[in-house]
C-alpha cells in the first residue's frame, strides 16, 4: 500500500513504483472513481465504455465481483 499526500492545490504524486508497475507515462489518461469513502483510479476507461452497452448485464457482473470481493475478505 502506498500513501500520498494532497497539495494546496488538491495534487497528489503518484508514487514511482505505482507508475512502473502499471506502465504509467505522461500523457497516460487515468479515470477517477469516487465509491463511498473511497478514490478509486484506474488506467483507461474501457469499464465504463462497456456501461452503456448492456447496462443490466455490467451491473449484475460488478455485483457478483463485490459479492465475491467480500467472500474472499471473509474467509479465515
Amino acid at each position: 500500500m502506498e500513501h500520498v499526500t494532497v497539495s494546496s492545490k488538491g495534487q497528489i504524486a503518484i508514487p514511482k513504483r505505482v507508475r512502473e508497475a502499471l506502465n504509467l507515462i505522461e500523457g497516460t489518461r487515468l479515470t477517477l472513481e469516487v465509491r463511498g469513502r473511497e478514490i478509486v483510479l484506474s488506467k483507461g476507461g474501457g469499464w465504463k465504455k462497456l456501461q452503456g452497452a448492456g447496462g443490466d448485464l455490467m451491473k449484475a457482473f460488478a455485483t457478483f465481483k463485490h459479492e465475491e470481493r467480500v467472500r474472499e475478505n471473509s474467509r479465515p
